[in-house]
C-alpha cells in the first residue's frame, strides 16, 4: 500500500520504521529541518546502525495515498485538518490519538474514519531516531466507514512483530485507553516518576485508584476491570517515562485537555481527584510558558 503517515513524533517515527519494509511510506512532518534530516540520513530505530529510507514531505505537500495514519497529538490536530480536507475522499483515515477530544472535530471530514489505540512505548530521541521502549499491539475500530475496509486495512498493516488487530467497538476501545492515560500520565508527570512507581508507592497507588474510579464512572465502565488494566499496563511499561512527563520536561504542551479535561467536561458527577491533577498539570504548563517567555 501507499501509506501517508502524518506526524514526525515518536509514534509517527515508530510506525514509519515498521511499515516501510512492506509498504511505500511517505512521512509528513511540520518542520523543514526534520524533513531534510530524514531524507538525507534516514530513520534509525533504537540502536540500529543501518537506517530505514523514508520519503519525507512537509504536511503542506500532502499528496495521495491508499490510507493516511494520523499520529499527531490532540492539540496539533487543528493544524493538520485543513490539509486532510485536501485529500481524495476515497482514502480512509486512521486516527491514533490519546484521549477522545478529537472525535467531534473529525466529523467535519468526509472520508471513512477509523480510530485506534497504540499500546507500544516509543521515545523520540531526535528528528530521525526513535526508541521502541515497549512492545504491544495496535487495535483499530470503525468510527465511520465500512467494516470490510477495516478488515482489509488491518490485514495489510498487521505484522508478526508489529501486530495490528480489529476491535468491534470504537467507543469502548478509546474509553479504556483514556482511563489508562487519565491515571498513569498525570501521576507520573506530577511526581516525576516512571510508570512502575504507581504500583510500588502506596500513596501514588491510592491516587491511581481514585482517578480510575472517577474515570470509570464517567465513561460507564466497570471499575474493577479497569483498575486491573491500569495495573497491567503500569507493570508492562514499568521503566517507561510517560509521554506527558516527557512533554513537560521538554516544555511542550501536554494532552491533559483531551484526557483529564475530557473526563471533566463529560462528567455529571463530582470528580475532585481528576480536577486536581488536571489543574496541577495545567499549572506546570503555565509555568513552562512563563519560563519560555522570560527565559
Amino acid at each position: 500500500m501507499k501509506i501517508g503517515i502524518i506526524g514526525g513524533g515518536s509514534i509517527g517515527l515508530l510506525l514509519s520504521s515498521y511499515l516501510c519494509e512492506h509498504h511505500k511510506v511517505t512521512l509528513y512532518v511540520r518542520r523543514q529541518a526534520q524533513k531534510e534530516t530524514l531524507n538525507e540520513h534516514g530513520l534509525f530505530l533504537a540502536n540500529m546502525e543501518t537506517p530505514f529510507l523514508i520519503h519525507t514531505q512537509l504536511i503542506e505537500e500532502i499528496g495521495e495515498a491508499d490510507c493516511f495514519i494520523i499520529c499527531v497529538k490532540q492539540h496539533q490536530m487543528r493544524e493538520v485538518f485543513p490539509y486532510l480536507k485536501r485529500v481524495n475522499r476515497q482514502s480512509p483515515f486512521l486516527f491514533l490519538q490519546n484521549g477522545m477530544g478529537h472525535l467531534e472535530k473529525v466529523k467535519e471530514i468526509k472520508n471513512d474514519i477509523y480510530v485506534g489505540v497504540v499500546e507500544h512505548g516509543a521515545l523520540r530521541k531526535s528528528d530521525n531516531r526513535v526508541n521502541h521502549t515497549g512492545k504491544g499491539i495496535i487495535s483499530v475500530a470503525t468510527y465511520r466507514g465500512n467494516a470490510n475496509t477495516l478488515s482489509t486495512l488491518t490485514d495489510k498493516l498487521n505484522q508478526p512483530i508489529f501486530p495490528v488487530v480489529t476491535s468491534l467497538h470504537w467507543e469502548k476501545l478509546l474509553a479504556k485507553k483514556l482511563i489508562v492515560n487519565a491515571v498513569i500520565n498525570p501521576i507520573t508527570t506530577l511526581f516525576n516518576v516512571s510508570n512502575k512507581e504507581i504500583l510500588t508507592n502506596p500513596y501514588l497507588y491510592n491516587l491511581a485508584e481514585k482517578l480510575c474510579y472517577e474515570a470509570a464512572m464517567v465513561l460507564r465502565l466497570e471499575y474493577n476491570t479497569e483498575i486491573e488494566r491500569v495495573k497491567k499496563i503500569a507493570n508492562q511499561t514499568g521503566e517507561n517515562k510517560s509521554s506527558m512527563l516527557t512533554d513537560i520536561e521538554n516544555r511542550r504542551q501536554t494532552e491533559i485537555d483531551s484526557i483529564s479535561g475530557y473526563i471533566i467536561e463529560n462528567s455529571n458527577i463530582e470528580v475532585p481527584y481528576t480536577s486536581f491533577v488536571y489543574n496541577s498539570v495545567k499549572a506546570m504548563e503555565y509555568k513552562n510558558r512563563i519560563g519560555k517567555a522570560y527565559g
